[in-house]
């Protein structure tokens, strides 16, 4: 184990935890706006999705706080060849596969490939994300360089992304409520098109990068234990507002499971300030203990494991029908989670493997 595995020890619990979560996010989501709202399943689905939605801001809050971390050499130079040539050439080799996949598996012509190559694998947008998040990462380097702008930038972050996230989701139930009525009509009105700007994608990935760095740096002082607590609290009223505002509508509400949602927000925040928690105490852990090496190993391989799942995930239900509604959600959703986090696993083993090109594409 390097050094720093060592001292960043919690960051490689935390990183195989959220590739587990986003797992379990599509596992539980594959057919959520298919079935009955207000079911058994569908209520159970609901949960396990958004209990899963740190996953993303998780992964967001580790970026941050391993290349704005202080005395890390950055500038746009070692930044493109380092970290964003390998992502470019990894999304481009992944985007032709599941392309290729999808024909294959359909048993389609070149025509469907060419159509599928421009209609990007869902789960492939977090490169693209990050790509932007890398390219501005030595201006962001300016500003963590002092501790008092840093916070500034993510009140702000943290504002425009809570005041543009909550018109969004008013204005999304607003208009599964009353359609062209009068009241909608005056609500828009107010607000112009705000809610269609989207506003809460740039300030909010922007704000967890940052987050990130600064609760890895400095923690969140008096507020560190306030917002742990907060977590669970924060997802689970994600949940309730999901269930209950599709439930009054009779319509699929996805605006509380977007990974910018505050509430979403401020229980990855929570998360990730849990395990920082145990930052001062990494000397006390065994680097030869069975379950660092485990975690160290599986943390090495999550980025295979989320480029793999989704293929594995539509592997079992083409070829076999095996999906979350084999059997009952509440049992389905963590095993079959299990069963395609091993089998990604394994791919993204044999993918490392791969002379040359193993180290890019997993």
């Amino acid at each position: 184990m390097n050094d720093r595995k060592k001292e960043f020890i919690y960051i490689e619990y935390l990183r195989v935890i959220s590739a587990f979560a986003v797992i379990v996010v599509h596992v539980s989501g594959a057919n959520w706006s298919k079935i009955e709202i207000g079911s058994f399943d569908w209520s159970v689905q609901t949960f396990y999705n958004l209990i899963g939605r740190f996953s993303v801001c998780a992964f967001c809050m580790i970026s941050g706080a391993l290349m704005l971390r202080p005395g890390k050499e950055m500038n746009f130079h070692s930044i493109f060849h380092k970290y964003i040539k390998r992502i470019l050439i990894c999304y481009v080799v992944w985007v032709i596969l599941y392309s290729l996949f999808y024909t294959l598996m359909n048993q389609e012509n070149i025509q469907y490939f060419i159509l599928h190559l421009f209609q990007l694998p869902g789960h492939l947008w977090y490169l693209l994300m990050l790509i932007g998040l890398y390219l501005i990462t030595p201006v962001l380097k300016c500003i963590t360089a002092d501790r008092k702008v840093t916070l500034y930038v993510i009140w702000i972050c943290i504002i425009f992304g809570a005041v543009f996230g909550t018109v969004e989701g008013v204005s999304s139930f607003f208009a599964e409520m009353a359609g062209d009525s009068y009241g909608y009509a005056l609500w828009k009105a107010f607000l112009g098109d705000l809610d269609n700007l989207n506003m809460t994608i740039v300030p909010g990935y922007l704000g967890l990068y940052l987050l990130g760095h600064y609760i890895h740096e400095y923690g969140l002082g008096k507020w560190h234990s306030i917002i742990i607590y907060s977590a669970f609290p924060a997802l689970l009223l994600s949940v309730l507002l999901t269930w209950g505002c599709s439930v009054i509508t009779g319509k699929y509400v996805y605006t509380f499971m977007l990974e910018t949602n505050p509430l979403v927000v401020l229980g990855s925040a929570g998360i990730f300030a849990l395990f920082r928690s145990s930052k001062e105490k990494n000397k006390v852990y065994d680097e030869n203990t069975w379950l660092t090496k485990a975690f160290v190993f599986l943390g090495s391989h999550t980025f295979g494991i989320y480029l793999v799942h989704v293929m594995v995930i539509d592997i079992l239900d083409h070829y076999f029908a095996f999906n979350v509604a084999s059997y009952p959600a509440i049992i389905s959703v963590p095993v079959n989670s299990i069963i395609v986090f091993l089998m990604a696993l394994i791919l993204a083993v044999l993918l490392k493997k791969i002379p040359k090109a193993g180290a890019i594409v997993s």
